[in-house]
């Protein structure tokens, strides 16, 4: 049988972890957008500590959940005693903005990046060719030419 109250307890943890991924999601963004790469190479490490985390308080969530485990968080609050009700919605609702937000940072992350690489393929779709007569043209050309001309 779930411990409500350790699971309440535990929510508190689950959700400051989330919203220490959301501030750090902040400061990649910010990274992305001003080319600060060696800084955003360097955030690896703490990007991937903030995962391992994640996944270590899901697997805590489960053991919590026992046979509950399959439950969404709406149904766990469904089950909750009186008691707990409250302060689960307080947490689901929370819980629930924060992941959101993530989303929609990585989300926007990925489409600065995308635009950026469009931006270095096109760059790189300038060849410089050589005529017979030694003079240089800088043509565009396309991914599969520039690959048959490398």
């Amino acid at each position: 049988m779930t411990d409500y109250f350790k699971l309440v307890r535990f929510f508190n943890e689950y959700t400051a972890h989330y919203k220490e991924m959301l501030d750090f999601e902040y400061k990649k963004l910010d990274m992305i957008n001003n080319d600060r790469i060696e800084e955003l190479s360097g955030s690896l490490p703490t990007e991937q500590a903030l995962i391992m985390k994640a996944n270590s308080l899901e697997s805590k969530r489960l053991k919590l959940l026992e046979d509950d485990k399959d439950l969404t968080f709406r149904e766990i609050i469904e089950k909750a005693p009186v008691s707990c009700k409250k302060r689960l919605e307080e947490q689901y609702s929370e819980l629930s903005s924060y992941v959101m937000k993530i989303k929609e940072l990585n989300d926007l992350a990925n489409v600065i990046i995308s635009g950026r690489l469009k931006r270095v393929e096109r760059r790189t779709a300038e060849l410089d060719t050589y005529n017979g007569k030694g003079s240089v043209k800088t043509e565009h050309t396309s991914k599969a030419a520039i690959m048959n001309k490398v």
